[in-house]
């Protein structure tokens, strides 16, 4: 997500707002994700010792799915995080810039 920079006191209320929003956009789906990991890593142990001592197909395709799905929450939870940290980086070199900027304005002065 690109967040055009403008001068001036509303624009940067307004893209703070924005970044805000979208960063508890973001901890929403991480938490949500998360809580569907730790749920279906229950039922994976569950599932898993039932196929330990039964050693039937279905035992087996039940683990097996559950893995899956396990697989598909951490690959959507990376997908996330992805986008999380990139906001943050983007906004961190923002920040680094503009105290770069005020940084070689007050030696010249």
């Amino acid at each position: 997500m690109i967040f055009s920079r403008k001068r001036g006191k509303d624009a940067h209320v307004k893209e703070t707002k924005l970044l805000n929003e979208n960063l508890q956009h973001l901890v929403r789906s991480i938490e949500e994700a998360s809580d569907d990991q730790r749920e279906i890593v229950k039922q994976f142990k569950i599932e898993m010792e039932n196929f330990v001592t039964e050693r039937t197909l279905e035992s087996c395709i039940k683990t097996l799915n559950l893995s899956m799905q396990l697989a598909n929450v951490r690959e959507q939870l990376l997908g996330i995080y992805k986008q999380y940290i990139s906001i943050l980086e983007n906004e961190l070199r923002i920040a680094l810039d503009e105290n770069e900027k005020k940084n070689s304005q007050t030696s010249r002065m």
